[in-house]
């Protein structure tokens, strides 16, 4: 069990959280970063010796990624070989390597409920990344598709943002999708790790599976949440 963080995303606070962290997020340029962020994201996670991950996205840097872009999957998949490429190139020339991937906004909500793409995203896994971890949802359909291209994968769950599903999110577009009270978050990762069940926002309980826990590096209050969480972490 850790916490993983989205970096490099141009936060004021990249630098305090990352000690928190067990892994972390970068982004690599499909909704934000180049080379100089990624590489300074790689040298501060290596300064504290956490796991670095890629972080691509649907290339549309003008809505952060956080919008389904229409695009055909070639072009989607040339511009995630690239964005990914970039991570395990110049973690290279930091003697790390790239530990895994975890889609970005929609790209990576639109993985959980959509066979098709889910499968389109682990054949390109598969066929060039074959030896990186998956960050995704336990009963998701991007968590089905990789354990059937025989990907190995890390279920992720979510402190800081309100569950619809088991294996779903609360749309952003929704008030009550990002969760801000910190014993609101306390509860929920509790009840994750220790009973494997989320109480989403329908009041009905569902069954999770969570190895990592994510904490998005652009919440108010993600050092807040992480100096939270990383003792309780550490206790289990």
């Amino acid at each position: 069990m850790d916490l993983n963080c989205d970096l490099g995303e141009g936060m004021p606070n990249d630098n305090a959280i990352m000690p928190y962290l067990g892994s972390c997020n970068i982004a690599s340029g499909g909704h934000t970063g180049n080379a100089q962020t990624v590489i300074e994201t790689i040298q501060l996670a290596k300064k504290h010796q956490v796991k670095i991950g890629a972080h691509p996205s649907y290339p549309d840097r003008l809505n952060f990624g956080r919008k389904p872009l229409d695009i055909s999957f070639p072009l989607l998949q040339e511009s995630l070989v690239q964005q990914i490429t970039l991570i395990k190139e110049l973690a290279a020339t930091e003697n790390m390597s790239m530990h895994h991937i975890k889609f970005h906004g929609a790209l990576y909500l639109s993985s959980l409920t959509s066979q098709k793409l889910a499968n389109q995203l682990a054949q390109l896994i598969a066929t060039h990344y074959n030896d990186v971890l998956l960050y995704a949802p336990f009963g998701s359909c991007m968590a089905e598709e990789a354990l059937r291209h025989n990907i190995p994968i890390k279920y992720e769950g979510f402190v800081d943002r309100a569950y619809s599903t088991g294996s779903e999110l609360v749309s952003r577009k929704q008030p009550n999708a990002l969760l801000t009270n910190l014993e609101t978050i306390k509860t929920q990762v509790l009840s994750m790790v220790n009973s494997g069940s989320i109480l989403a926002i329908d009041n009905k309980e569902y069954a999770i599976k969570v190895d990592t826990l994510c904490i998005h590096g652009d919440h108010p209050k993600a050092l807040e949440i992480a100096q939270l969480l990383a003792p309780l972490i550490q206790l289990r």
